[in-house]
């Protein structure tokens, strides 16, 4: 048997807590159940207001967990004192989305306790923390169905993937204060820690800049000037959706980007030129394919791209519609 005190009072539980264990494993299958719900209308709600997230998950605390917790924390009524037996986490891509997520919590669930990891950090506190609520579920879901869980309290862990990653190195090097680090390495954290701080205002920079040179890329009354633009993914997308306002795009713009020959379409006007001239060659392939089909805009462009560039057609075409193309090109082409 270890000797570390954690080890005795988490055995002792087990001895000497028969009941409390009992009572844990009735309750789980509820705090499961709450926490699945709690995730379910958390993404729906995030991903609803154009929010990118990179993880959602939700879990029961384990028993182990639970019971290793109880002498580490000093419970004297675990299942009422402890607030993270059903626990969500939400991984998100930019931090300056952490308001916008609060504001979904504040509006879906009752909130009991709002813990602001980040403002806690104190002189001697080492890590790189993140937001945490303790939440019942809201007023909008009610009814039989949550009739077991609605008392009962879940926590949800708001992190960005920085935050998350650095949470889990946190884990495994478990040195909780400054004071616990050994020297050697004491300097390298700190400064780790202000690298990721750093990275995470550095994103959120990078896509204000992104948005801000999206919003550029709209049509102009100066079309001359909006198809001199030079080609790349953003660029791109915002010509075609200009071009084609009320068609999806199947194909991602990367895929298609990758078909491109920037040599010969350098900028959105080459690409606007290659569309136009073969606009005939396109309209009598579908017709000799008998398609009906409605073809998107990114299918479109494929197709302009293959009557010109044999690779593009031998990689991406079934030999019969590859060879249509071929034939359509060379009857098109200047004898």
């Amino acid at each position: 048997m270890s000797d570390l005190p954690e080890d005795i009072g988490f055995n002792t539980t087990w001895r000497t807590q028969p009941e409390l264990i009992k009572a844990y494993l009735e309750v789980r299958p509820s705090y499961d159940q709450l926490a699945a719900e709690v995730a379910y209308i958390l993404e729906k709600r995030v991903r609803g207001s154009g929010i990118e997230i990179a993880s959602i998950s939700s879990r029961a605390k384990t028993l182990n967990s639970f019971i290793e917790k109880i002498p580490r924390k000093h419970y004297e009524s675990p299942l009422e004192e402890m607030t993270d037996l059903a626990g969500v986490r939400l991984v998100h891509l930019y931090a300056g989305d952490s308001a916008h997520i609060e504001k979904i919590v504040l509006e879906e669930f009752e909130v009991v306790e709002r813990v602001d990891k980040r403002e806690e950090q104190t002189p001697d506190r080492f890590g790189y923390s993140a937001l945490h609520y303790v939440v019942r579920l809201g007023e909008r879901s009610s009814g039989a169905r949550y009739e077991d869980v609605k008392d009962l309290v879940c926590e949800i862990q708001i992190r960005t993937i920085l935050q998350d990653a650095w949470a889990i190195i946190d884990h495994h090097l478990a040195y909780k204060h400054e004071s616990a680090v050994p020297p050697p390495l004491r300097r390298k954290l700190s400064r780790l820690v202000a690298i990721f701080e750093d990275a995470d205002e550095k994103f959120d920079a990078i896509r204000a800049e992104r948005l801000a040179y999206m919003k550029k890329l709209q049509p102009t009354v100066h079309p001359e000037e909006w198809l001199a633009q030079d080609i790349n993914q953003d660029s791109l997308v915002a010509y075609l959706k200009s071009r084609y306002p009320d068609e999806p795009y199947p194909i991602s713009a990367a895929a298609l980007l990758e078909q491109i020959d920037r040599d010969r379409y350098s900028t959105l006007g080459a690409l606007d030129h290659l569309l136009q001239r073969t606009q005939g060659m396109r309209s009598t392939y579908k017709r000799e394919l008998g398609s009906t089909r409605r073809e998107y805009w990114s299918f479109d462009l494929l197709l302009a791209l293959a009557f010109e560039n044999p690779e593009v057609r031998r990689s991406v075409f079934a030999p019969r519609p590859a060879a249509l193309i071929e034939s359509l090109a060379a009857e098109s082409s200047p004898k």
